[in-house]
């Protein structure tokens, strides 16, 4: 190789590598966000009206505590047995605060989606640690961040009033408390903190979101699979251990945590507890707690109320058929564009180049993950343990779809969002597996090129630049210059970017 190319790519190498480059890539994410924030109208498509309905009704609720339906709540489904409620009844506060200095709708839905962009990027933050803590080098995290940050969906996503965006820095929480717990057992120690905390942000996490139990339970599954594996012949070690950590852990740590336990605890049992004792399902369906026709007025009940009642009768589920539908249609709600309530939430085509980018990155390195699996994973138990949340939601989120699919006879709720919480740590074993074929044939020297050229091919349409090129006048805020920005930015990008159809 020339002198100039390998200083050339050296020095390409340095910068991805380098912390600047990682700001540069949380700057632009927060731009992109913010694009979204003050240019999408009211609502926008992923559930933004039914999340700011839910945080104005419990602004009328000091206690999250309901004992009953609330009245005109019925198109938010069961409320008050809705276990998925923490983050609209936390939000309403900052809610309550806004509304005392206007009343503007504009301005409250701004304020909120600021402050969901605002969770969204110290979840970026808190991934980044989560990765380097298995030991993913600093290139490969600028990388798979960069690409993250391009899939379209993401910014969107970050820009809505969702609890998403919560939930995704609650995963690298719950992971990082795992961490911690994971390596203690490992030297036959008990972390009394770290499984304080786990505990706490675990019973946190599934009250912001349902859709967490499966993570929360691949997590403990494999935190007790550790503890027996270390443990085991040695329980004689167990309480000692337990007696030091705790007499360890500082006495105002110690109150801090068993108080944000007890009141996670309480939180819990009075949903998932008195769910399960009365309903006899952590989630009860709607059905079962109000009547048909409150439930109806419930979008998603509705949709599969009706139908169930249209099912063909000599309909015949296939996980091959469904398997197929749901790769589609998961690839397509991640590259996708979709506009707002005002124009009915049509959905628009992929980008040509970023979403064909990602089959092919996605191909490559899930089969080169699973070729060097025994060198990405041995001795890397923390990898192991995301690897494992991951497969657990993944495969979770297969099934209850399927289990949909045969049940309805029609294929529904497959987003691309929903694998937005496991992507990050998914693509650390992915680029692991390139990396090691790389360097088996001995073409490690062309990573920085090869990455580079990853960036690049998701920038051209990628990320907010798939709303801009896809949006007109309806999408956007009834403002001239919200309409002028965005018409004169589609007028830059568009004759340099490949758009191919766009319905």
């Amino acid at each position: 190789m020339m002198p100039k190319m390998k200083k050339l790519l050296a020095n390409l190498d340095a910068f991805l590598r380098s912390n600047k480059f990682f700001y540069i890539i949380i700057g632009f994410f927060v731009v992109e966000a913010l694009w979204f924030v003050f240019s999408a109208i009211y609502p926008m498509a992923f559930d933004e009206d039914f999340h700011f309905g839910l945080i104005q009704l419990y602004s009328h609720h000091l206690s999250p505590f309901l004992s009953e339906q609330p009245a005109n709540a019925d198109q938010y489904g069961a409320v008050a047995r809705d276990p998925s409620y923490l983050y609209h009844y936390l939000m309403s506060f900052p809610y309550r605060l806004v509304e005392v200095f206007t009343k503007s709708e504009t301005a409250q839905v701004i304020i909120l989606r600021l402050m969901n962009v605002a969770m969204f990027t110290w979840g970026l933050l808190l991934y980044r640690k989560v990765m380097l803590r298995v030991k993913a080098s600093p290139a490969l995290i600028n990388t798979a961040m960069a690409i993250f940050i391009l899939i379209p969906i993401v910014p969107q996503l970050a820009a809505h009033i969702n609890y998403d965006n919560i939930f995704m820095a609650l995963v690298p929480l719950m992971c990082l408390s795992g961490f911690s717990l994971i390596e203690g057992l490992r030297a036959r120690k008990i972390n009394v903190s770290a499984l304080l905390s786990f505990i706490a942000v675990c019973m946190f996490m599934s009250l912001i979101k349902y859709a967490a139990l499966p993570i929360i339970l691949a997590a403990i599954i494999f935190i007790l699979v550790i503890f027996f594996r270390n443990f085991w012949g040695h329980f004689g070690k167990l309480l000692p251990a337990v007696k030091k950590s705790y007499t360890a852990t500082g006495k105002g740590m110690r109150i801090a945590t068993f108080a944000l336990l007890l009141v996670m605890s309480v939180l819990f049992v009075q949903r998932y507890g008195v769910n399960i004792a009365q309903y006899k399902n952590p989630v009860p369906d709607c059905g079962d707690i109000l009547t048909v026709d409150q439930c109806n007025q419930y979008g998603p009940w509705a949709r599969d109320h009706g139908y169930t009642v249209g099912k063909d009768p000599n309909f015949v589920a296939s996980p091959v058929t469904f398997m197929g539908k749901w790769l589609r249609g998961m690839w397509h709600r991640l590259f996708f564009a979709i506009n707002g309530a005002k124009s009915y939430y049509n959905n628009y085509r992929e980008l040509p180049i970023p979403s064909q980018t990602a089959v092919v990155l996605s191909v490559l390195g899930l089969l080169l993950m699973v070729i060097w699996w025994r060198q990405i994973f041995s001795g890397n138990i923390l990898l192991s343990f995301c690897i494992t949340i991951t497969l657990g939601y993944i495969a979770v989120l297969w099934l209850n779809g399927y289990s949909d699919y045969s049940r309805l006879g029609v294929a529904v709720a497959i987003n691309g969002r929903y694998l937005l919480p496991v992507l990050l740590l998914l693509a650390v074993a992915m680029g692991k597996g390139i990396s090691l074929t790389l360097a088996k044939f001995k073409w490690e020297a062309t990573k920085p090129a090869l990455a580079t050229l990853a960036i690049l091919l998701f920038m051209h349409g990628g990320g907010v630049f798939t709303f801009i090129l896809r949006s007109d006048t309806t999408w956007y805020w009834p403002n001239k210059t919200v309409e002028h920005v965005n018409n004169g930015a589609r007028k830059v990008l568009a004759p340099i970017t490949i758009e191919g159809k766009d319905k």
